[in-house]
Formats: structure tokens, sequence, C-alpha cells
């Protein structure tokens, strides 16, 4: 049986790496009583996937991962038993059971949604009028540096939507492996419509939720614990 799960990342947890969220999970399973397949091979693991990592000092609601389990499994034991195998600044929202011919989460993700707090040097109404002029771009080219030169790349297409609201900027962008948008890059461009050094901005950034590439919610696959 493969589940999903729907995490969290607080606290101090937004400074631990990717591969020791994983480690933390295996542990966390482990503690859990979850009964894990594992892989075949010379060093089994537990057959588990992330859908796509999140960058050091960034905080979410929205993390998700695929695990096999076995078949005789219940699903509202697991989630229970999870949830008081963690902490709080590893939260375990949901779980679901997934169909058997899903996609992984890995491959799955095609969008991202974000919450960036705007800095006291951006106050919202300069912001929005800023964020309205880079929407009405047609292209917005930058540069990408590949493994073997640099190219120039259009990211509005990557810009799905966004919106200041309550101070903050909201915002819905491509990710995973067919596109992928880093969520600073926006703030960035506002900063620097507002006349400010992107790189003298310290942005709160938060990701609220992965989609898939039709834009629904990670979390609504499958069948809910």
């Amino acid at each position: 049986m493969n589940i999903r799960i729907r995490f969290g990342k607080e606290g101090m947890m937004r400074y631990i790496g990717h591969l020791d969220v994983l480690r933390t999970f295996q542990k966390i399973f482990r503690r859990a009583g979850v009964p894990m397949i594992y892989s075949n091979g010379y060093s089994p693991h537990p057959v588990m996937s992330f859908a796509l990592p999140l960058g050091l000092g960034q905080t979410s609601e929205g993390e998700y991962l695929d695990a096999a389990v076995e078949d005789g499994a219940d699903p509202k034991a697991v989630l229970r038993a999870l949830k008081k195998a963690t902490s709080q600044e590893l939260p375990v929202y949901a779980l679901r059971v997934l169909p058997e011919k899903a996609e992984n989460a890995m491959a799955a993700v095609g969008g991202a949604v974000w919450k960036v707090i705007l800095p006291q040097n951006m106050p919202a109404e300069g912001a929005n009028s800023a964020l309205k002029a880079i929407l009405s771009r047609e292209t917005i080219i930058l540069p990408k540096k590949t493994k073997t030169r640099e190219i120039e790349l259009d990211i509005r297409p990557m810009i799905v939507s966004a919106a200041i609201e309550d101070g903050s900027l909201l915002m819905t962008i491509a990710a995973g492996s067919r596109a992928n948008l880093a969520p600073d890059v926006l703030p960035g461009l506002l900063a620097a419509q507002m006349g400010l050094e992107p790189d003298a901005v310290s942005w709160q950034i938060r990701r609220l939720d992965l989609l898939d590439h039709n834009g629904s919610s990670l979390g609504s696959v499958g069948e809910e614990t």
C-alpha cells in the first residue's frame, strides 16, 4: 500500500537540509512502529520519496512524502502514530492512501504556492503597483547559467498568479522537473521594480502547498484518512 503524507517544516527545522529530513522521517516511522516496505539489495532502506526539497531557511505547511507500507496497515492508526512520533517543528497533518497507478510525489509536482512576507521598506501600496507593472510584461527575460554556458530564459510563463494581500506576496509559480522558478526570483524583481537592491532585502518565505501539473494540490490525490 502506498501512502502520501502531508507535513510541515517549522522553527529550527527550516535550517535542516533535505537528507537530514529524510533520515529524521525514517526514525519517525520506526518510532511510530509503521510496517514499512524495504528496498532489496545489500543495504535495504524504507521505500520513501519526497515531492520537492525545501530551501534552507524556508518554512512550509505543504510538504509531501510518499511511502510504501504493508497492505494490512490501518491508515488511521498510521496517521495517529506518526503524529505522536514527530515534533511541533516537523508536524504531520494528513495521510492519504494512493491509487495503484498514482504518480509518485516527486514526478507529480508541477507548481507551488508561496507566501512571502514583505519587509517594512516595501509598503503594500507601492508593492502592489510594482507587481502590476511586472505582470503586465509579455516576457520577463532573465539570465540562467547552465553547466556549459549562460542562456536567457523567459520566466513570465512560470508565474501562474501573484497578488499582494495583507502585507505579503502570494504567488503560484512553476515547480518541478519540467519548469522550476525559485521562490525568491519574483520578490527580487519586485524589490528592483521599487528601486531597492534585491540582495539587501531579507525575505520570509513560506510554502503553502505543492500542486500537480493540472494545478490541483498533491494532497488531494487518493483516499483521505
